[in-house]
């Protein structure tokens, strides 16, 4: 995960453990998730793992008629957020493509950071409305129509006081042996520094609520929703009745009670992905493994299968036979599963890659499927026993990549015991990385 994404999640679970509050990923999107601005959510939305978000270069007032300027966003409230980690692991190291160490590694990162919120005051947004027409026959609005997108307005944001520059540092030493020269035994030390500045300004997370158009030049940013209600309503009004508080980003624990829930859910989307040949399975699983660790391009492919699911159009995929096409509940199913890879960080989706070559994930799904089930709704830190023969399977080799996949997740295994500390903040990456699992193993399954 980049330092930038590692703290601005850690940063939303601080100020909003289980809420609605949604960390930004990308540092250079920052500008484009400012209150007013307007946003998509991804489709195949999950509460296991939250809602996603891009951006539309387009604000509120863009595509309301001309007319006075709002307030500015309220500021409320300075907090200073300090994150610190430092590990140190001794014994042998594996660092993939240079050097293995018998000795010492150690990684720490330092970052504090000042920050504040702003939010569009109610009032100001009242004004705005009564002010203010939709301008109906904006392009971008029209295109949004046509195409059943719904818009959210991005209405508060946690933004940096100061600029900040986070550093993260990484020290190995012992004895190295490197990969032409295995008999070369090399006593030393690497050491491995990364920066990134933060300006002043920036956004790190944010809340949104749903707009709404009602007839054809009137709006509203509703403070209740539902997940079936549409910015563009058919027949131009905004229906009555069944609203509840929209759960943007739901905590895990109060939307599903057990592991149940998100094994079933991942069963359904797999039996629509079983639906295609052999040869469609085996084609999408080598599309898959060339952009895994490549997560830009892993969006771009979401958002090629949603203006796919949009327009009616078929999907080729790169070395897809013209033959295989998806139909619209696959195209679905597996958009469910890209949400699912693309919440992973992309080290994780690299070891993924490794784990499809060295025919591990059913161990690998295993070990994490037994955690889930036994610390689902375990909302307390604690060490708990690891089953033996989830790891007596695995070489040395497999052994450091299932602890580094599953660690990044957040969870350490510990071969000593053996056993493991469970955090329940790791768990919406826990159920990514088991829907992930789910997934790749299906489709190897078929090669």
């Amino acid at each position: 995960m980049t330092m930038f994404e590692n703290v601005t999640r850690a940063l939303a679970r601080q100020l909003n453990p289980g809420g609605d509050l949604i960390p930004l990923d990308s540092l250079i999107d920052f500008k484009r998730f400012y209150p007013l601005c307007l946003v998509l959510r991804k489709r195949k939305r999950t509460l296991f793992w939250g809602a996603r978000y891009v951006h539309t270069d387009y604000t509120l007032l863009d595509v309301l008629e001309p007319g006075s300027s709002p307030a500015e966003p309220t500021a409320s409230g300075n907090f200073c957020f300090k994150n610190v980690l430092d590990a140190r692991v001794e014994g042998k190291v594996d660092m993939p493509k240079t050097v293995k160490v018998t000795g010492t590694a150690g990684l720490s990162q330092n970052s504090t950071l000042e920050v504040q919120t702003l939010s569009v005051a109610p009032k100001a947004l009242e004004s705005l409305q009564k002010e203010r027409k939709l301008a109906e026959e904006h392009p971008f609005l029209k295109e949004m129509r046509d195409q059943g997108e719904n818009l959210y307005m991005v209405m508060e944001v946690v933004e940096t006081v100061q600029e900040v520059t986070l550093e993260r540092a990484g020290k190995a030493e012992g004895c190295f042996s490197l990969p032409f020269f295995a008999p070369l035994g090399l006593q030393g030390s690497v050491n491995h520094k990364e920066t990134v500045t933060i300006p002043k300004g920036c956004v790190l997370a944010f809340r949104v609520r749903q707009l709404m158009v009602n007839g054809k030049d009137e709006w509203d940013i509703p403070h209740i929703c539902d997940d079936n209600m549409q910015t563009f309503p058919p027949g131009g009004r905004v229906p009555d009745g069944g609203l509840f508080v929209c759960p943007t980003y739901c905590s895990i624990g109060e939307a599903h009670e057990d592991f149940q829930a998100l094994k079933e859910e991942v069963q359904r989307e797999t039996q629509e992905v079983k639906k295609l040949n052999r040869v469609g399975q085996n084609s999408l699983l080598s599309s898959l493994s060339k952009l895994l660790g490549k997560k830009k391009e892993l969006q771009d492919l979401e958002l090629l299968l949603e203006g796919a699911l949009d327009k009616g159009h078929e999907v080729t995929l790169e070395a897809f036979p013209k033959d295989v096409l998806l139909s619209k509940d696959t195209k679905e199913a597996v958009l469910y599963f890209l949400g699912a890879l693309t919440e992973l960080s992309e080290a994780q989706q690299k070891l993924l890659v490794k784990s499809v070559e060295k025919k591990i994930l059913p161990v690998q799904l295993k070990l994490v499927e037994s955690t889930m089930e036994q610390n689902f709704r375990q909302d307390r830190e604690g060490v708990f026993p690891l089953q033996p023969d989830l790891l007596s399977s695995l070489g040395e080799e497999e052994l450091t990549l299932t602890e580094a996949l599953i660690g990044l997740s957040g969870l350490e295994v510990q071969r000593s015991g053996p056993q493991y500390t469970w955090d329940p903040d790791t768990l919406p990456h826990l159920c990514a990385l088991y829907a992930g699992l789910s997934f790749l193993h299906l489709l190897t399954k078929a090669s």
